[in-house]
């Protein structure tokens, strides 16, 4: 007697490997249950059925209901496994098919990373625990009423809101993308601009202070002036960034050296890493001498 069929498409060993040991429950209970596959076209569809006999229709709907759990939750795990990188690759390819294959190969790595990384994911419920169980519970709704499963069907129409949450995600990931090839280029522009002009002093010491202060001195210890600072008015800390304030004066005394001062800024920080893209080997840390004991700060920017 023919229970459940699954039709897949690609490997399917695991599917019928782990659909062949959940039913092992069932056969210490009693019920033989065979699990076997057969090719139809470009399907290969993993069949449940009972090996010998007759069932009544009480034994019948128990065992229907353990299988359908157990498909569920495998095939549920196929898709997220298999269908999932399947899709996000097509979304990629059909609405971004104008990046280059590099640029798309990294949208795709992307897009995966923040599908795994509940954290930085932008649609609310849908971390791999919630993509799981949704789909658990739409598959255990189809299963109520249908014997075959065909899963790229299944995903097809009955999952178009999960499609269509895994295209926003896809979306993120080329805005990411095309945000850092901004700064890619950002950074190329302030790199040129400083290999072709005139260091205005050999060796700049930077001091941070917070989040909101910086301090810049020359070799000797005494206050680098520049037009930049000088020019600074209080009345407009509301719409200048002090970061932006810094790598402004930076860029405009473009010294052979820059020597960043304070441990902490050593760690994974969006301002050092600019500051080090720009001026690369020019850069180098200080882990503690006078000048990072220095409390007078001669700029300072409040931010928000």
């Amino acid at each position: 007697m023919k229970l459940l069929s699954v039709g897949l498409t690609g490997v399917s060993q695991d599917v019928t490997m782990r659909l062949q040991q959940d039913c092992c429950s069932l056969m210490h209970e009693g019920f033989r249950i065979a699990v076997d596959e057969m090719n139809r076209g470009k399907y290969t569809f993993i069949g449940c059925n009972i090996v010998e006999g007759e069932l009544s229709f009480r034994n019948y709907e128990r065992v229907k209901d353990s299988l359908k759990n157990y498909v569920a939750k495998i095939v549920a795990d196929f898709i997220l496994a298999n269908e999932e990188k399947a899709l996000v690759s097509r979304l990629i390819e059909r609405n971004y098919h104008y990046f280059s294959k590099e640029e798309q190969k990294i949208i795709y790595e992307n897009s995966l990373k923040l599908l795994a990384d509940s954290s930085s994911c932008l649609i609310q419920d849908f971390s791999a625990g919630e993509r799981r169980k949704r789909i658990v519970s739409r598959l255990m709704e189809y299963l109520d009423n249908h014997h075959e499963l065909v899963v790229d069907g299944f995903v097809q129409f009955r999952l178009k809101d999960y499609r269509d949450n895994l295209a926003q995600v896809v979306d993120k990931a080329v805005d990411d993308l095309m945000l850092d090839l901004e700064y890619q280029e950002f950074i190329r522009v302030l790199r040129y601009f400083i290999n072709v002009q005139e260091p205005q002093v050999e060796e700049t010491h930077v001091l941070i202070y917070g989040a909101s202060s910086f301090k810049l001195l020359d070799a000797n210890g005494q206050s680098i002036d520049n037009q930049y600072l000088d020019s600074f008015d209080a009345q407009y800390s509301d719409e200048i960034n002090y970061q932006d304030l810094l790598i402004t004066a930076l860029i405009a005394v473009s010294p052979h050296h820059v020597v960043l001062h304070n441990p902490f800024l050593q760690g994974p920080n969006e301002l050092i890493r600019t500051i080090k893209s720009i001026f690369e080997d020019r850069v180098m840390f200080c882990n503690g001498c006078d000048m990072c004991s220095t409390k007078s700060v001669s700029h300072n920017v409040d931010s928000d």
